[in-house]
């Protein structure tokens, strides 16, 4: 695989100027990462979450200051709550800030100056020890929360996704490593649902354009273009390169005792053990434990699988999945049907 060699990180925002509030003593430049799902806090100190708003794992925000030298809690700023501007605990995630000319990002996670650390794109070209996370969909259950958006609106009892996983998207990790050499108005076209279709068309053949279309419905809405800008060029100079070979690792996924788990037992409750040990039956003793289930409103959303090696056409998920680390998982949820409750 060829491989851009800048990173940028992009914020889940705007990106405008920023103004850190009195009772923010340190303002701060870049970004702050979430590697978890925590709680954003209008006040940390009196435990107020307005809405129980929660930051994203794996996302992006604006950073406007910290509390303190020695931080316990990043002051950022989220779109589409209220109020916007948010505190989360230093635990929760990574302070990024651009490094000029280096084509790393530096990130600390401490609130300090202890513990701070670089970030580092994901390995370029060729190699065994780069690591992906392949997100997975259940897309019915996913479509209970988006049912007005096209591919959600139009889905089927008889359409592929159905009774098959979907593709979210493959990400080069670790976590951070994405927006490679994007321009800022691409990423904010991006980070936007209503405006990702004024991005550039993403160049495909013709018969991966056909295939992503059914295992990516979400490409109605554009999310070919999102994935490809945000996730995409950090794996790849080439469109055709990510997709093709994401598509292989769907066609490994939907053929395996993990899809028939699933689409025998739609309408029925699944446990995290019974998704593992179809992973094991399928890919080898021990894939299970590199698979996250995540579950939502009682509900399987999504499969997050951790994957280790040199991806290519025809390369085995199992050795991919062996290679890579175990994760934890524990939820069980209904598999949803078609249909909206």
């Amino acid at each position: 695989m060829h491989f851009l060699s800048k990173v940028i990180v992009g914020a889940a925002l705007l990106g405008v100027a920023s103004v850190v509030p009195a009772s923010s003593q340190v303002k701060l430049d870049g970004y702050f990462l979430a590697e978890e799902a925590c709680p954003a806090f209008k006040s940390f100190r009196k435990q107020t979450n307005p809405g129980s708003v929660h930051v994203e794992r794996m996302r992006a925000y604006e950073l406007l200051g910290k509390n303190k030298a020695q931080a316990s809690h990043y002051f950022i700023r989220m779109n589409g709550v209220n109020p916007a501007e948010r505190w989360v605990d230093v635990s929760c995630g990574l302070h990024l800030v651009e490094a000029e000319g280096s084509g790393q990002t530096a990130g600390n996670g401490s609130g300090g100056s202890a513990g701070s650390k670089v970030v580092r794109p994901a390995v370029k070209g060729p190699s065994a020890d780069a690591e992906f996370l392949l997100a997975a969909s259940w897309q019915p259950a996913f479509c209970q929360t988006h049912q007005e958006i096209p591919e959600c609106s139009s889905q089927v009892e008889g359409r592929f996704d159905a009774s098959h996983f979907a593709l979210h998207g493959l990400w080069p990790q670790p976590r951070g490593n994405f927006w490679c050499g994007v321009t800022r108005a691409e990423k904010r076209l991006a980070e936007e649902r209503s405006t990702r279709g004024q991005l550039p068309p993403v160049e495909l053949e013709d018969a991966t354009r056909e295939e992503l279309d059914k295992v990516m419905p979400g490409a109605q809405s554009h999310l070919d273009r999102y994935e490809w800008v945000k996730h995409g060029t950090c794996y790849s100079d080439s469109a055709e390169e990510y997709y093709a070979e994401s598509l292989d690792l769907m066609e490994q996924l939907n053929g395996s005792a993990v899809r028939d788990l699933f689409a025998s037992n739609i309408g029925e409750v699944l446990t995290t053990a019974q998704v593992r040990a179809a992973f094991d039956e399928s890919f080898g003793a021990g894939a299970g434990k590199r698979v996250e289930v995540r579950c939502k409103g009682g509900l399987i959303t999504e499969l997050f699988i951790n994957l280790k090696g040199q991806i290519e056409q025809d390369t085995p998920m199992s050795e991919l999945l062996l290679a890579a680390k175990p994760v934890q998982s524990d939820c069980q949820g209904r598999v949803d049907p078609v249909g909206f409750n």
